[in-house]
């Protein structure tokens, strides 16, 4: 008699744990929409920047303006390339075509600001151990650019520790490690993708940053299918004889 009495106490047990697991399920579905909307409301707040026009980063640097803040923007430059320093970013596929990615360091004029401008794609040559010929524009330009962060999370198979002009991937902290410059320059913490034309043969051809609220959507949309998966799997265990 008294294993008949414990015997559905197992069941209990594993109806609660269902109950459980729903409630994690559906609270962290919530944090990610939660995530979502903040990050929707700063994406909506720098497209309205990016709208309302470029940005002289002259003058930003003249009086000291936050430089972190303007990833995203347009921005205007006025300065000299420095192509001596210029690098080649590998495996760069463009309409199925193997070839580079130009960035060049790009230094304000009457400042020590260098900002590191991604001038576009060319092809790679026939040999490997060949650099393509970049066209630099001499003396003082006028530069049109959309910035973005450095990359934060980038994959690799090895570390990329070869000191020649050809990288792999380019983060921030790489870049100042191994930049070349001068040391009395100072690198903004962000990369431009240039967008004024140039006769240097390059393509250039960005793709739009990808809103970032979408993936926490789908974070949301993957939780609510594993509450739903809980309930599922309670129901089914409820109706077992």
């Amino acid at each position: 008699m008294s294993s008949l009495r414990t015997a559905p106490r197992p069941r209990r047990w594993g109806l609660w744990l269902v109950v459980l697991a729903c409630a994690v399920c559906l609270g962290m579905s919530a944090f990610q929409l939660w995530r979502a909307h903040v990050k929707a409301q700063r994406y909506d707040q720098i497209q309205a920047a990016i709208a309302s026009g470029p940005v002289s980063l002259n003058e930003v640097q003249a009086r000291g303006g936050d430089l972190g803040a303007l990833p995203l923007h347009t921005l205007t430059l006025r300065g000299t390339w420095l192509p001596e320093h210029t690098l080649f970013l590998d495996n760069q596929i463009r309409r199925r075509w193997v070839g580079y990615h130009v960035l060049t360091p790009f230094r304000l004029e009457g400042s020590a600001l260098v900002v590191l401008v991604n001038r576009g794609w060319v092809q790679a040559p026939r040999l490997r151990s060949d650099l393509p010929q970049v066209v630099t524009t001499p003396g003082l330009v006028q530069l049109t650019g959309q910035a973005r962060p450095f990359p934060q999370r980038v994959f690799e198979l090895a570390p990329d520790v070869s000191p020649g002009r050809v990288w792999q991937h380019v983060t921030e902290d790489r870049y100042r490690a191994r930049s070349g410059l001068a040391a009395t320059d100072r690198i903004a913490p962000f990369l431009l993708l240039q967008l004024s034309p140039s006769e240097d043969g390059l393509a250039r051809e960005w793709e739009e940053p990808q809103h970032p609220a979408l993936h926490h959507l789908g974070y949301a949309a993957m939780w609510l299918v594993f509450a739903l998966l809980a309930i599922g799997y309670g129901w089914l265990s409820r109706s077992r004889p």
